[in-house]
């Protein structure tokens, strides 16, 4: 499976369920990590999943790891970019 470029202001999905389950929005990419020796690092926040309301910087070589698909909202639910508007949403 390709994973999706990671774009400023676009939220992915880890693709896991219930706890493990979490949705997080780009806020800034490119940015240096406080804790590694790189240049290339996505700050985000968390919008869905146990660290709701919390932003965090990892690089973006972890980032990319982490993604499953880019998703979108859609009043209350979650769905993948790809569907939005068809199928079942990812979580009600």
């Amino acid at each position: 499976m390709n994973k999706p470029q990671i774009k400023l202001g676009a939220t992915y999905s880890n693709g896991c369920f219930h706890n493990h389950w979490e949705v997080r929005q780009v806020l800034a990419h490119g940015v240096p990590c406080e804790h590694e020796n790189t240049l290339d690092c996505v700050e985000y926040k968390v919008l869905a999943g146990p660290q709701r309301r919390r932003s965090f910087t990892c690089s973006a070589e972890e980032f990319s790891r982490w993604v499953r698909y880019e998703v979108a909202r859609d009043e209350n639910s979650w769905f993948k970019i790809e569907s939005v508007g068809q199928g079942d949403p990812l979580i009600p």
